[in-house]
């Protein structure tokens, strides 16, 4: 079974360096451009299906990329962003001038890091990989499409190369509207490809 995944394409709040989380910003003219165009470089891949997190942005990217073909698509809540409670719509210096371990922790500490009535690494593993355990289980050697975020593709790397935690640290950036690439062959994961921008 093979899963394609992605990257929504850029957002207002990107731009603006804010934090989005759960929260949403739309996409912006280069977001839908990004969307658009890796619709077209996928354009000959048979995607079975296409699951897609339940956020705005991301579901209009799922919308951008599977274009004018006949594909269902499916919005999954588990394939949201890592909650981020209060941090939501601060830019990444608010967020960090008033919880600067938090923040510092949040980037390099992942493992550590915790606040309240937000989500931690590891409740956040563990609901991704849930969801991607699931659709494998229910298409079983089809092709899917999966579109969801940054912080959950990093994640999710993770999980696929049995890497603990505090691996999501050194992790590259995710870009907006990637390729990546994964192959399920029972209890293995393998990374065909990953984080490749479609314009490189």
């Amino acid at each position: 079974m093979k899963i394609y995944l992605t990257r929504h394409g850029q957002t207002e709040w990107n731009v603006q360096q804010r934090m989005q989380g759960q929260n949403n910003s739309p996409l912006t003219e280069l977001g839908e451009w990004q969307a658009t165009q890796l619709g077209n470089y996928w354009y000959d891949v048979q995607f079975d299906c296409i699951y897609s997190s339940s956020s705005p942005r991301a579901l209009h990217t799922a919308e951008l990329v599977r274009g004018k073909r006949n594909i269902p698509i499916t919005a999954c809540d588990d394939l949201r962003e890592i909650s981020l409670g209060e941090w939501e719509g601060m830019t990444f210096g608010e967020a960090e001038k008033q919880y600067p371990e938090q923040f510092y922790n949040f980037w390099h500490k992942p493992e550590i890091y915790f606040r309240q009535n937000s989500e931690s690494f590891e409740e956040l593993r563990r609901r991704t990989s849930g969801a991607i355990e699931r659709i494998v289980q229910q298409h079983c050697e089809e092709t899917v499409l999966v579109v969801t975020h940054g912080m959950v593709l990093r994640t999710l790397y993770t999980y696929f190369q049995k890497q603990s935690i505090s691996e999501i640290a050194h992790s590259p950036h995710i870009h907006s509207a990637c390729v990546c690439l994964v192959e399920n062959n029972g209890d293995f994961w393998n990374v065909l490809r990953w984080n490749e921008e479609v314009n490189s």
